[in-house]
Parts: structure tokens; C-alpha cells; sequence
């Protein structure tokens, strides 16, 4: 590094410090606001608790005085007790429907119980009141209804039924207050006009507020009605005057409960007792340690730096001779894998002549003596036709016997060389591996697709198909709990799969069964796909095994066709080749 961006890194940390400085302040007003949120949390929740007290109240006390109206004793020790319990109550009042004295909305007589006709002429006198004191006593036998505060509650509680909140109003001790009615029948009796009852809270509102001892500085709590009018305000204690430019936080609940309707607003004016003037002074302090250390480590490096650049050239030669022995290695390995390579394609082919040899051996040697065996146990049977015969008998045993060896020396003789491979071709081999493997007796369902010109490759072609398939069939069946098998050959000499191009082989084998752990177990256990990776890869192939989607597995293989065409044969060597038997019994030729 040179000095020359010495400027330029100390306007980055004069940036970075500003940011950090930035990022203090901001820190300081998210825990503000976290501490207002958390405020108006829990006044939303006194207050909501309140509401909740006042509407269970309103109910508590209709049903007591829906039971017994009359007992004036029982509901005012009721009442009082309510009182002394929540303070915020202010009086506890009944109104019952009575004839109107006047005509100003009709007869007097002309009042019903019909909640949806608002054409009526009742008053609703207060008849309880509790505290009853100098104070309240003149509120007695006051009809409600004639106020014009009142007048459309009252009549939407007797229309409803329902809590309602009557709009604010001033208490006697100058303080506002609202109204929660609700209107009610006097139980076990019809409902008439005169047992139609309304009871009513008159609840003061700044005791619905919380004490503000809990507020920081510079806190204010509003209570608004649905309308957004004040109804209180709570303010907490002011040390000084915050700056104006400083951000003013805010946090608003509604609730909208129990006929009672409130907006909630706390507010709190960002000043500058809320900054973390102790962490601010760390943050510089160690901004400016850093910026110090920082320059020392870069002087350091600067000095340092020719002598590195000795240190790397010194390296730089060394690591292009390490690079030259490595090239090297990798040339004689790659050679050495070539070799590997041809040596096991030699195996394989050496491996497949002995297994001919030994069919050819088992066919000629024991399939003889066999048909011998059966040919000699036939003249028996002719001799003897009794079928309770001792020697009939024993001949018909001596021919099953025969029959089952020949029929296990055949399958053997088809695993070792299959005929059909010398004396049909692949797709021919394929069909009576795919039968001899009897996927339906385990119930699996084979799905093929061989496309190209199959039958017309060299036996290393042929043969690796085939092991392929054969091997493929054998794990499906003994591990894989299949139902379906997919087997697709494609000869195809267009286009390009992975990184094989022009003419070349196909080949896709999957199934749907439980799989396996690929990575754990596909070439370390067995050697079953070894053996088939092994095949393709002397070929010159790509060899690939990896989950079919989501169940079951799939084996991929690409080889390219570099000896296309098949080997000459001579009449003499199929004949030796060929696997023939006058005497094969039917149930074996598929």
C-alpha cells in the first residue's frame, strides 16, 4: 500500500465515525420507542381492563336488578361495594319507562314496547341512585330522557338492548364524565311498559387513565373519544424545554369495546436526557484508538512491503517448479489410469471368453449325459407302462431329477453366455434376460425403449449392455421394492451427452423402489456397480447413479461407439457357440 491513500483512509474513518455516531443516536430512539410502545401497551391495557370492568359491571348490576327491582337495600350495598372497589365509578343509577306527564310527543297514553318504533312518548325518571347524598339527591325522579345529552342514548338502549356510551359531560366536581346504559325487563315477567328498566354508570373519566408516575419526561397521555375530542389528558413531569428540531414520537390504540369507544394517544418528545451521551464517548474513544492502531499497521505494511515482494518472487519460482512436478505426476497418472483402464477391459474380455468356454463345457459335456439320463429312464417307462410299477415309478423320478438338473445347469449355462447374445443379438439377448428375470412374479411392471441400430456392434458393445442390464435387474429385484422399471437403449449419433459426441450409446435404468444412500454405499459395498462402472469406463464411457426424483434410483451410461461394427464369425464358431438342446422342454423356451 502506498502513502499516497493515507487521505483517502482517513476520510473513510471520519465517514465511519459519523455513521456510527448515526447509528448511536438511532440505537437510543428505537429504545425510546420500544419504551413508548411498551407504555402505551400497558396504559391500552388499563384502560381496555377498565372498559372490560365497567361493561361486566353494567351487567352484574341489570341482572340484580332485573331479579329484584324493588330491593333497594340489596342493590345499594351492591353498589356501594362497587364503589369502594373501583374508584373511577362515580354513581351507580336505574331509569324506569314511565307515561310522559306531557303531550309534547303524543298522548300520554300512547307508549309501547316496540323496540324499531322511535315514535314514542315515555320518560325515564333516575329511581336509584347510589351514592345518594346531598350531592346526587336532586338527581331523583330527573327524567334523563328530556336532556338533550342523553336523550338519543337512552333511546338507542331501549331500542338495542345493548351497552351504549353517552356523550362527555361534566361531573359536579368539574370533571368529566360519560354515561354507559344498557336497558333490561324485569325477570320472570313479560315484558310490559312498566317493568322496562335502563341502568346506567356514570363513570369519571380521568379515572380511566393510569397514574403517570411511570412515564419518562416529556410524556403526555391523551384520552379521545371516537370523534378524536379530548376527554383527558395525563402529563408527566417537564425538567426543561426539549430542542423542536428533536423528533416527536407518538403511539395511538383504538378500543372499540363493551359500547365504549376510545382513542388513546401518548406522545413523547425525543430531548436530549434520552441520548447516551456515555456511549457516544466510547464509540469516539475507540473510533479514534482504531483510526491510530490503523495507521501504525499500515506504516508497518508499507515498510514491509519490499521485502515481501522478495519473499514472493522467491515463492513465485518456487511454486512453477512445484507446478512442473505435479504437470509431470499428473501425465504418468493419467497414463497409469489408461493402462488400468485397458488392462481391465482386457479382464473383462478374458473373464467373458472363460464364461463362454464354460457354457459351451456344460452344454456339451453334461447336457449329453443328461439326455442320456432321460433317454434311459423313457425305455424303462416303455418297458414298464404299469404306473404302480416300482421301476415306472422310480424311472419317472430319475427323468424329474434329469429334467430339474438340466433345467439349473440351463439357467447357469444363460448366465454364464447367453445364446441369444451369439445367435440373435443384443435387443434379442435383452428380451430374454428381461423374461428370465420374471419381473411379474414379483410384481413389477417393465417399461423398454430401444431405438437404433442395436444388433449391429461389436461383441465388447453387446456384452457390456448386457452385464449392465443383468446386473441392474438382479439388485432392482433382490433390494430395490420396485413396481415399475424403466429400461431405455438409444443409438443415436446427433448432438452431444456429456462431453460424448457423435455415435455413441444411450443407456438409462431407474426404478421406483426405496433406494439407498448413494453417496455412502454405491461403490462401497459389493462389487456390483464397480463392476458395471468399470465396464463403461473401459469403453471410454461416462458412468453415473444417482436418486430417480423423489423414490427409487437411476443409473445413467454414455459410451461412445469407436469399433461400430460387429466382429466376422465364421459358421464353425457360431455352431460351437450355439446352445441347443432337441430335448429342451417347453416350459423353458420363453
Amino acid at each position: 500500500m502506498q502513502r499516497n491513500f493515507f487521505p483517502f483512509i482517513t476520510t473513510g474513518w471520519l465517514l465511519l465515525t459519523l455513521i456510527m455516531v448515526g447509528l448511536s443516536f438511532y440505537a437510543d430512539y428505537n429504545h425510546l420507542k420500544k419504551n413508548l410502545t411498551s407504555d402505551a401497551q400497558f396504559v391500552y391495557a388499563s384502560v381496555y381492563e377498565k372498559a372490560y370492568i365497567n361493561e361486566v359491571l353494567l351487567q352484574s348490576f341489570t341482572v340484580l336488578v332485573s331479579s329484584s327491582p324493588n330491593d333497594h337495600e340489596a342493590i345499594r350495598s351492591f353498589a356501594n361495594e362497587m364503589r369502594k372497589r373501583y374508584p373511577h365509578i362515580e354513581r351507580l343509577q336505574i331509569q324506569q319507562q314511565q307515561k310522559s306527564i306531557t303531550t309534547n310527543y303524543g298522548k300520554a297514553s300512547d307508549y309501547n314496547l316496540d323496540p324499531t318504533n322511535d315514535d314514542f312518548s315515555a320518560r325515564f325518571p333516575i329511581i336509584f341512585i347510589e351514592p345518594l347524598n346531598p350531592d346526587t339527591r336532586y338527581l331523583l325522579n330527573k327524567d334523563l330522557f328530556s336532556d338533550p345529552i342523553f336523550s338519543s342514548t337512552i333511546g338507542f338502549a331501549r331500542k338495542y338492548h345493548q351497552p351504549i356510551t353517552s356523550p362527555p359531560f361534566k361531573l359536579d366536581e368539574k370533571q368529566n364524565g360519560f354515561g354507559l346504559f344498557l336497558a333490561f325487563f324485569e325477570r320472570n315477567t313479560a315484558p310490559t311498559n312498566d317493568n322496562l328498566y335502563i341502568a346506567s354508570l356514570v363513570i369519571n373519566i380521568e379515572g380511566m387513565l393510569p397514574n403517570t408516575s411511570f412515564l419518562s419526561d416529556n410524556t403526555s397521555i391523551k384520552l379521545m373519544d371516537e370523534k378524536g375530542s379530548l376527554l383527558d389528558e395525563h402529563l408527566s413531569e417537564q425538567e426543561m424545554q426539549p430542542p423542536s428540531w428533536l423528533p416527536i414520537l407518538e403511539e395511538t390504540r383504538t378500543i372499540n369495546r363493551f359500547g365504549q369507544s376510545f382513542q388513546l394517544q401518548i406522545t413523547h418528545q425525543f430531548g436530549l436526557k434520552n441520548i447516551n451521551v456515555g456511549m457516544l464517548l466510547i464509540l469516539l474513544c475507540c473510533s479514534l484508538s482504531a483510526y491510530s492502531l490503523l495507521m501504525a499497521y499500515l506504516r508497518q505494511k508499507v515498510q514491509s512491503a519490499i521485502e515481501h515482494s522478495t519473499i514472493y518472487a522467491t515463492l513465485n519460482n518456487e511454486r512453477q517448479q512445484l507446478e512442473t512436478r505435479i504437470h509431470t505426476r499428473t501425465s504418468e497418472l493419467r497414463e497409469q489410469l489408461i493402462e488400468n483402464r485397458r488392462l481391465t477391459h482386457q479382464v473383462l474380455a478374458v473373464q467373458e471368453r472363460e464364461r463362454r468356454n464354460l457354457s459351451r463345457e456344460l452344454h456339451d459335456e453334461l447336457g449329453q449325459s443328461l439326455t442320456a439320463i432321460r433317454t434311459d429312464a423313457k425305455i424303462l417307462k416303455r418297458i414298464h407302462p404299469e404306473e404302480s410299477s416300482i421301476v415306472n415309478q422310480t424311472a419317472e423320478s430319475i427323468d424329474a431329477i434329469a429334467q430339474n438338473i438340466y433345467d439349473v445347469t440351463y439357467g447357469m449355462m444363460r448366465t454364464l453366455r447367453p445364446s441369444a447374445l451369439d445367435d440373435l443379438g443384443l435387443v434379442d439377448a435383452l428380451q430374454e434376460c428381461i423374461i428370465s428375470s420374471r419381473f411379474d412374479e414379483h410384481g413389477i411392471s417393465l417399461h423398454k425403449d430401444f431405438h437404433g441400430a442395436l444388433n449391429e456392434m461389436s461383441e465388447d458393445y453387446n456384452i457390456t449392455l448386457f452385464r449392465l442390464a443383468q446386473e441392474a435387474f438382479s439388485n432392482i429385484i433382490k433390494y430395490a421394492r420396485a413396481r415399475n422399471v424403466w429400461i431405455d437403449i438409444h443409438r443415436v449419433s446427433q448432438g452431444s451427452r456429456k462431453e460424448i459426441s457423435g455415435d455413441r450409446l444411450e443407456i438409462m435404468i431407474s426404478d421406483d423402489g426405496i433406494g439407498f444412500d448413494i453417496a455412502g454405499e454405491a461403490f462401497k459395498k459389493g462389487f456390483g456397480l464397480i463392476g458395471m462402472r468399470e465396464r463403461v469406463r473401459a469403453l471410454e464411457g461416462v458412468f453415473q447413479i444417482r436418486n430417480n426424483h423423489n423414490r427409487g434410483t437411476r443409473i445413467i451410461a454414455i459410451i461412445p461407439l469407436l469399433f461400430s461394427e460387429p466382429e466376422k464369425e465364421t459358421e464353425a464358431t457360431r455352431s460351437e457357440v450355439a446352445i441347443t438342446d432337441p430335448v429342451v422342454p417347453a416350459a423353458l423356451v420363453h
